[in-house]
């Protein structure tokens, strides 16, 4: 693999895992993707186990959407990083800024509190740490 996909494929793992985004159809909702897939899992386990009837489905179609279009937008947005923004600086200080990004994002998502979820068990608002738990 190129320098170029590692950075862009670790930008999208941080991105999916940090960046809150707003769940469509439930309102208040803003949490990242990676909590949408993991909402999603444990439905489809449930689905597995217990059938799909009433709103289960729904919801296991919603949250597998939002991974779908989100992971394809984040990706891109990854990419656009990458070849616009990292490709013009200098090799050495490419990954460094490749780093700090990620950091930042991780450093942000756990030290303030900028989730927001329905589907959390102790408080609607929440720092990274706390969403994932």
């Amino acid at each position: 693999m190129t320098d170029a996909r590692v950075m862009r494929w670790v930008l999208f793992v941080a991105l999916l895992a940090t960046w809150p985004l707003p769940l469509f159809g439930l309102d208040g909702t803003l949490v990242p993707v990676l909590r949408f897939a993991q909402l999603g899992t444990s439905l489809s386990v449930l689905v597995a186990v217990e059938g799909a009837g009433g709103m289960v489905a729904s919801l296991l179609i919603l949250f597998w959407a939002h991974v779908l279009i989100y992971g394809l937008i984040l990706f891109g947005v990854a990419s656009i990083l990458v070849r616009i923004v990292l490709s013009r600086l200098p090799d050495r200080v490419r990954f460094v800024a490749a780093a700090a990004v990620v950091l930042t994002l991780i450093l942000w998502g756990s030290l303030a509190d900028p989730y927001d979820s329905a589907f959390h068990h102790s408080d609607a608002h929440a720092s990274l740490m706390e969403l994932y738990r």
